[in-house]
């Protein structure tokens, strides 16, 4: 009965605690939420962007394998892919370009016939999907772009080679619904869009009843595979499917190869004999022994030979087996995922180093407070484990408490905020699964829990060693000793008494001065880095135009056209220079890395004879200049695809282009560049390397006037029919600037974590600092201290250790900016860390403030003192 009134009055005590402390208890619980919610929600963030995207993988049954043949693919190798082992289902897609008017001005766009299978199928987000020959769909961007809506037409022209037939039917074509493209899921007026400098395509669907040409070979195959639906796109197991899928497409390949090969060029020859099947046809016709009928056999033969050899010399089929890695916003969402989900594991362990000083202060605190209470229960007969049940009990239920709001946080709050607002800015994905991971989620707040609780036991263990007699006397005062700025008279002698006093109160508690400072240098680091990550982003753009690519507008037109825009140009008097150059895209590899990485870029092929200087300059990270000239028989990379795929001066490169002719170059310079992966190689490099002949259709242009002038002579440019695209740099600045909201978000909730940071560290130790001085202080208001100079004699402690902690937090909020930087792997962008001065000021400003603020919270327990409560001897 004893016994259990005991633990009665221990579990009592121990609940009163919890009630009784309210700010201490409220500083745990608030820092524990705040590193549980990062480390659950950032994670649970990157889980929901990878989850985003397999859901609508899975909705538009989108391809797992796709394959492209140099001759292209006829039914009998669709047939072939659907028997192959693993292999669910194949389908042939029929793909042209096609240029359109779109708000007056000429513009590309892909166009891609629904097929009979459903895969790749568009994800329809208005209206229907395309049903008759002339009906389509279109992207929101295009809508938006050209003026239109529903039930408009459209026109476009086919891009074909000179002699070939269109691959969908002439005339207008009416809009019938609006679409996202699951081959292509980044927001078009977003940062990825704008910072990869490619012109615009929009891609249209149309329906398969639109093919000109049913017999035609398919622009490419596209394959699922068995059991890869029910996996992770990002799964170990879904990429080792799908592996085993691609070595058993490519047991067939070879012999599908030759088929192709001996089928187009079998082809070719019935053509070509066609002429000399009727002059074969009038020969046999003559009479035997004829001299003029042996002549003509002999010519006949020799025509036969000579169409036999053009007809051998014609290219072979070749097939390029790509999985979704190919896909660009396949290895974007991956990249961003795991951007996020590592800062899901850098930020937490910040705050729970925070959270272990918080908690072990305040323990400590309550265990001088309760000093002879612990000493009666020790006299009472009570065991060390049942006096630390009080102390325990309380950080358990701080922590828990924190944990779980962390949990409630950082599961549905943050994620929200990230995927429906900020990510939804970069991708158009339809919607985002909110995906929960319980290991992680209990994880957090028990490793949480286990930590806080550790050091309300450590704070314990020191007074529970103590006997009872010596627990239940006053703790006897620090003695006083000579301090280091005692020994610098001309310093010390200088100071006033107040002055001396607060030197020796920061030197006499040296763990709670240490706290200070490492809590406002956490706070203005995170600020600073926060701040620099945001001048870092909008300097980008600015920076690539003023330092590389100095050239003003970028103009492209198709090849045919290109000749005449030159004319056109060199009359121009708004036009300063300019540079004709072969632009196309590219997919870069390292060579001999069939499964590794795979970069989008874009293809400069630089004229014999001119030079990029005055347009782009070339220079290494280090400014060494990079010289692109007729001795430059390799290619220049530049540093983010370089970094990506791991390359350096003297690595193989391997480049496809559009029209997947691949070649494989040695890298020869890296080139620094802040926005884009281009690849550039001189004329001689480029048809050496591809075997093919340099066709220029794009220029780089130097225009007079200021940045208005170059967007005003972009727009005249764009609104000629010879042109496809024309990007001003000037334009494109400004566009980029304002889709950069992301990084104002993400500044926003980096501040409001270094305030929550700074208040819960400085009020935690400025009430404890009150606290532990109450009888000082109250001294100090007996002796005539008025409340302003009470306020001043402990505030000035705060602020000069808050000083220390800032004008430490700067230099190391610029270390933490760089080594964000090397984590953040944006596609497309090589940010460079850039703090401009203001951000400094302005990471400083805000610490002073936090600091300010936490003052004057504290000042009105300074006015609360009970001087003769205080004064009060303990006996």
């Amino acid at each position: 009965m004893a016994r259990n009134t005991r633990k009665t009055a221990l579990w009592k005590d121990a609940w009163r605690a919890v009630s009784g402390n309210g700010k201490r208890f409220a500083a745990i619980v608030v820092i524990c939420a705040v590193g549980v919610m990062m480390m659950c929600g950032l994670n649970s963030v990157g889980r929901d962007i990878r989850g985003g995207l397999d859901d609508f993988f899975d909705e538009t049954d989108m391809h797992d394998i796709a394959i492209v043949s140099t001759l292209g693919l006829d039914d009998a190798d669709i047939s072939a892919l659907r028997d192959v082992s693993g292999v669910a289902d194949a389908a042939g897609e029929r793909t042209a370009s096609a240029t359109t008017k779109v708000d007056g001005r000429q513009a590309s766009a892909t166009v891609t016939a629904l097929n009979d299978r459903g895969i790749d199928r568009p994800y329809l987000v208005e209206g229907r999907l395309p049903e008759s020959a002339h009906e389509i769909a279109v992207t929101r961007q295009y809508l938006d772009d050209a003026g239109k809506r529903l039930g408009d037409a459209l026109t476009f022209d086919e891009d074909t080679v000179e002699g070939t037939s269109p691959a969908f039917a002439d005339g207008d074509y009416t809009i019938v619904g609006v679409v996202i493209d699951p081959n292509d899921i980044v927001n078009p007026s977003g940062p990825l869009a704008l910072v990869s400098g490619a012109k615009t395509v929009y891609p249209m669907v149309v329906a398969e009843a639109a093919a000109a040409d049913v017999d035609a070979p398919y622009a490419s195959a596209v394959v699922t595979v068995s059991g890869a639906a029910a996996l992770g796109t990002y799964d170990d197991d879904y990429l080792s499917l799908i592996d085993a899928a691609k070595h058993s497409i490519e047991a067939i390949q070879a012999d599908r190869e030759r088929a192709r090969t001996d089928a187009v060029h079998d082809a070719a020859y019935d053509k070509a004999m066609e002429s000399v099947n009727e002059q074969k046809a009038k020969a046999d016709a003559l009479p035997d022994g004829l001299p003029a009928k042996a002549a003509a056999e002999a010519k006949i033969a020799d025509a036969e030979a000579a169409i036999r050899e053009k007809v051998d010399a014609l290219p072979s089929a070749k097939w390029i087996v790509r999985d979704r890695t190919a896909v660009t916003s396949y290895a974007d969402v991956k990249t961003q995922s795991d951007m996020v989900s590592r800062l899901g594991t850098l930020f937490p362990a910040l705050f729970l180093v925070i959270a272990l000083l918080v908690s072990l202060t305040a323990v400590a605190r309550m265990v001088e407070e309760d000093r002879q209470l612990i000493g009666t229960y020790k006299a009472l007969g009570y065991t060390r484990r049942e006096t630390m049940l009080k102390y325990v009990l309380y950080a358990s239920v701080a922590s828990l408490t924190g944990g779980l709001i962390g949990d409630l946080l950082g599961l549905v709050g943050l994620p929200f905020v990230f995927t429906r607002r900020l990510i939804s800015r970069i991708y158009v994905l339809p919607s985002y699964p909110l995906l929960v991971d319980w290991r992680l989620a209990v994880g957090g707040v028990l490793l949480f829990v286990v930590a806080v609780t550790g050091c309300a036991t450590a704070a314990c263990i020191g007074s529970l060693r103590l006997a009872p007699a010596e627990l239940m006397r006053p703790k006897a005062p620090k003695a006083g000793r000579t301090i280091l700025l005692q020994r610098v008279g001309f310093v010390w002698n200088r100071l006033s008494f107040l002055g001396k006093v607060t030197a020796r109160n920061l030197l006499r508690y040296k763990s709670r001065a240490l706290m200070v400072i490492v809590g406002v240098l956490g706070c203005t680091a995170l600020m600073t880095a926060g701040f620099g990550m945001g001048t870092s982003a909008l300097t980008l753009m600015p920076r690539q135009h003023d330092e590389i690519a100095t050239y003003d507008v970028m103009a492209v037109t198709k090849p045919a056209d290109h000749d005449a825009a030159q004319r056109e140009l060199d009359g121009d008097a708004a036009v300063r220079s300019s540079l004709p150059l072969q632009l196309g895209s590219a997919t870069l590899s390292a060579a001999n890395d069939g499964d590794g990485e795979k970069v989008s870029a874009q293809l400069m092929v630089i004229p014999d004879g001119r030079s990029l200087d005055g347009y782009v300059d070339l220079h290494a990270d280090d400014g060494t200049p990079i010289a692109l000239d007729e001795d430059n028989d390799g290619a220049v990379v530049t540093a983010n695809a370089a970094k990506t795929l791991g390359l350096a001066d003297g690595s193989a490169l391997d480049v496809t282009d559009a029209l997947a002719n691949a070649a494989s170059v040695t890298v020869s310079g890296v080139a620094q560049y802040y926005t884009g992966n281009v690849v550039f190689m001189t004329q001689l490099a480029y048809e050496q390397a591809f075997d093919a002949e340099f066709a220029p259709n794009a220029d780089l242009i130097d225009v007079q006037g200021d940045d208005d002038a170059q967007i005003a002579i972009a727009d005249r440019l764009a609104g000629d029919d010879a042109y496809l695209t024309v990007m001003s740099s000037a334009k494109q600045e400004r566009d980029f600037a304002k889709s950069f909201m992301i990084f104002f978000v993400m500044i926003g909730f980096i501040v409001v974590m270094a305030a929550i940071l700074a208040v819960v560290v400085l009020y935690t130790l400025a009430s404890t600092n009150i606290s532990e001085r109450e009888r000082e202080l109250a001294t100090i208001k007996v002796l005539g201290f008025r409340r302003r100079e009470v306020h001043g004699y402990v505030n000035k402690e705060i602020l000069l250790l808050s000083a220390i902690g800032v004008a430490l937090g700067l230099p190391c909020g610029r270390a933490l900016l760089g080594f964000l930087v090397s984590r953040l792997d944006l596609p497309g962008m090589n940010i460079v860390p850039n703090v401009e001065w203001y951000c400094y000021v302005a990471a400083a400003a805000l610490a002073f403030l936090f600091t300010w603020l936490v003052s004057r919270a504290t000042n009105r327990t300074l006015d609360r003192i009970d001087m003769v409560g205080a004064l009060k001897s303990p006996e």
